[in-house]
């Protein structure tokens, strides 16, 4: 009875510490996610074109070019699960979904109801911060763009939104 009551303890201690090391080797995983992927060079859609006719050529190009200037290729789908980060982009009239993939963002002209954070702004205040990154915490300070948080903080946290919360909104 006694040698049944000491191997069931040792079953259980054994699979609580191998749950225990799977979940830090998966923590550890995913937290390394994306630090030595290439870093993807785009050109800035803005360039040599005035705020006029950059606010009318307005499309995905745009929106993608700010969140890797924003660091939100750095974004990752959290160990164990499908989950990929998706932010909405609402710019006045216009709705635009991305969703970060394995270090690429991907814009489509679309509307989400499964987005992790919304961003909302207008198209000159997007091309200002086009021209000038440093410009984006001026932007969301001022209260001319704001961030609407719809996930949940654990769920922000194992994406890694942690790096872009701090460079639109936390170095304010």
């Amino acid at each position: 009875m006694k040698n049944m009551k000491n191997k069931k303890k040792l079953i259980f201690i054994s699979i609580v510490a191998i749950l225990i090391i799977a979940g830090a080797v998966f923590a550890y995983l995913g937290l390394q996610t994306g630090k030595n992927s290439p870093k993807t060079i785009l050109k800035n859609p803005v360039a040599g074109l005035t705020d006029e006719e950059a606010v009318r050529l307005f499309d995905e190009k745009f929106v993608s070019y700010l969140l890797y200037a924003i660091d939100a290729d750095s974004l990752h789908t959290p160990p164990l699960s499908s989950e990929t980060p998706k932010i909405k982009f609402e710019i006045e009239n216009e709705i635009f979904e991305a969703e970060i993939i394995e270090g690429r963002i991907i814009v489509k002209k679309a509307g989400s109801s499964d987005e992790d954070i919304i961003i909302k702004t207008s198209k000159i205040e997007a091309v200002k911060m086009l021209r000038d990154v440093n410009y984006v915490q001026e932007s969301f300070k001022s209260g001319k763009s704001s961030v609407e948080i719809t996930a949940g903080n654990a769920e922000l946290f194992a994406k890694g939104y942690l790096t872009i919360y701090e460079n639109i909104v936390e170095k304010v």
